[in-house]
């Protein structure tokens, strides 16, 4: 980072209170050179789709540290369009409904009723937004579900799932398609996403599919600097 200018409000009026701090007389704010290079330096295998594990080694940082701040800057990003959708949620053109599953549980019937419904829309400005689904699976993988009473509607229902939801993609015709299509391939690559942390991943795709990078690493890193 270059400490020539303050992070904060963009003046060159810097100067050290210790061998590692700054204060801007400007705006007053203090800060650690050191904690936000680190920051800094994170943001950046984050927004490269680096895994928490391959920065800690390059960097050189505590991995469960790491791992901390990749949860924060989803949390960010799940705030961030929350506040986008509330002043364009009448502008949408397109709308899709989705259910994802693990790679390795598609096509198997006793996994179908895990997946997660989604709700995928279109915004007028061609970005996508997307919103969780009512778990209508809930009852099925209850423990008074009698499946072998009820064999005949897993069948059937299962088929239904396979055949119009949960599909590999081959024809991207709509922006909502290529966004599922960019789903999968993204959580494809996680080893198991815990169902209550699915909507902090579900985010961040939506919002690294909708922006550059360089709008990435912008959006989150001055949203960083307000907390």
């Amino acid at each position: 980072m270059n400490f020539k200018n303050c992070p904060y409000c963009g003046k060159n009026r810097l100067y050290k209170v210790s061998k590692t701090s700054l204060k801007c007389a400007y705006c007053s704010k203090k800060f650690s050179t050191v904690k936000l290079q680190r920051d800094y330096d994170v943001l950046k295998y984050f927004i490269d789709e680096f895994s928490a594990k391959k920065c800690s080694e390059e960097l050189n940082l505590n991995y469960k540290s790491v791992k901390e701040r990749f949860d924060d800057f989803r949390k960010i990003i799940l705030l961030h369009v929350e506040e986008i959708y509330k002043t364009n949620h009448k502008e949408f053109i397109e709308y899709d409904e989705y259910y994802f599953l693990p790679k390795n549980k598609r096509g198997k019937v006793k996994y179908l009723f895990e997946s997660i419904g989604i709700l995928g829309q279109v915004y007028s400005d061609n970005k996508v937004y997307t919103v969780l689904l009512p778990d209508q699976f809930a009852h099925l993988r209850g423990e008074n579900f009698n499946k072998e009473i009820n064999l005949a509607y897993i069948k059937e229902y299962s088929k239904y799932l396979n055949r119009y939801k949960i599909v590999h993609f081959k024809e991207f015709d709509s922006l909502i398609i290529k966004f599922w299509a960019y789903l999968e391939m993204r959580l494809d690559k996680y080893k198991g996403i815990l169902r209550e942390n699915f909507i902090y991943y579900l985010k961040e795709s939506e919002f690294k599919f909708n922006y550059t990078k360089e709008e990435q690493f912008k959006t989150i890193w001055s949203l960083w600097l307000r907390l």
